[in-house]
């Protein structure tokens, strides 16, 4: 299975493992994500792409994918929501896998190849407020840094573009561009320049504090196989990695009562806990 369908299933499930100690907001929750699975399964692009397609096991995978999702239906029916949302990420594996085998491999790579550029174009952007910010600052060494890694990145993306290994290549233009984005968080942190920014409540800064958290797992997936080479390391990282997801759990708790200071404050400390794991592998992050 691709790196991108393992990233999908780890935060499609953030949000269901904590159920059985929640109120009737975690069984709202849990009735949404079958909804989505429900369009998913029938009425998404992809949807349409394996019903469509002449690919046996393409239909085979929807299949299987359809009847964990109605056993999963039946388990919410009956109070059992860990086994429900157990069931919902099997099955939203097996939909993608569907969706891939039903695929033309030409399609996927002229697909692929644009995916990269309008990246790589992301990077562009992001690499030069970058070193804007650094320059602000004052902060030569970060800029030298950063860039330093970037160029190794983006040269090794390009050089795997040339030879036709279009996902190899996306890998290292993903890895570049949450580097990136990753830096600039934590240059902001650094300046509290996160806390001048305009919110209209503190919903909308528990959702901006989720996509920092989720852009910090990102990148971790993207390093991990080639960073994580010894057993210690590895074993550091998903100590962090635990506990980061730990109080990510309790802040989206609190955030389902609307509790949201309470949800900012443990979300910060679940990213700090990410940073700690990213630096782990060896990879330069400001501040």
């Amino acid at each position: 299975m691709s790196r991108q369908i393992n990233l999908f299933i780890l935060l499609f499930s953030l949000y269901g493992v904590y159920g059985t100690a929640q109120s009737q907001s975690t069984t709202d929750a849990m009735g949404s994500r079958i909804q989505n699975m429900e369009r998913l399964l029938n009425e998404s692009s992809g949807a349409r792409q394996v019903l469509g397609s002449s690919n046996g096991e393409a239909m085979a995978k929807r299949e299987q994918a359809l009847a964990l999702w109605q056993q999963a239906r039946e388990k919410m029916d009956q109070g059992a929501r860990d086994e429900a949302s157990a069931l919902l990420n099997r099955s939203v594996k097996l939909m993608f896998e569907a969706i891939k085998a039903a695929t033309p491999a030409s399609m996927t790579e002229d697909k692929k190849k644009v995916d990269y550029g309008k990246r790589k174009e992301s990077v562009t952007a992001l690499r030069a407020a970058f070193n804007r910010i650094a320059d602000e600052t004052g902060d030569s060494e970060a800029r030298r840094l950063v860039d330093q890694q970037l160029s190794h990145l983006i040269a090794r993306a390009d050089g795997l573009l040339a030879t036709g290994d279009y996902s190899g290549a996306q890998v290292e233009i993903d890895k570049a561009y949450h580097l990136l984005k990753v830096s600039i968080e934590a240059k902001r942190a650094g300046q509290t320049l996160v806390r001048s920014l305009q919110f209209e409540s503190k919903e909308e800064e528990y959702l901006y504090e989720i996509d920092r958290n989720d852009t910090h797992l990102i990148l971790i997936d993207l390093l991990v196989d080639e960073k994580s080479k010894s057993e210690n390391t590895r074993k550091e990282m998903d100590k962090f990695v635990e506990q980061a997801i730990q109080l990510r759990q309790q802040a989206d708790a609190y955030a389902e009562q609307d509790e949201f200071v309470a949800a900012i404050e443990l979300l910060e400390q679940s990213t700090r806990q990410l940073l700690r794991a990213i630096r782990i592998t060896g990879v330069y992050i400001p501040g």
